[in-house]
């Protein structure tokens, strides 16, 4: 929970720019960290994606080429 004594006390002490840029500053921090975590999840699925895909087409490929050789042989 926020303890607003001591932000209040905080804010007397160095005063409320500098506060405020403190705050700025960590809730950045942690938006960044957090769009991070998101990035990181959306890239993993994405090359869960890309390997089925890709042996989907070499599956397929494999297929053709049968075909093509019963075809022509």
């Amino acid at each position: 929970m926020i303890d607003f004594s001591a932000i209040s006390e905080l804010i007397a002490t160095v005063g409320f720019p500098i506060v405020c840029f403190l705050m700025c500053g960590w809730y950045v921090k942690y938006r960044e960290d957090k769009n991070d975590d998101k990035i990181s999840k959306i890239v993993d699925t994405h090359n869960e994606e890309s390997k089925r895909l890709a042996d989907a087409v070499n599956n397929n490929t494999l297929a053709l080429q049968k075909l093509t050789d019963k075809l022509g042989g």
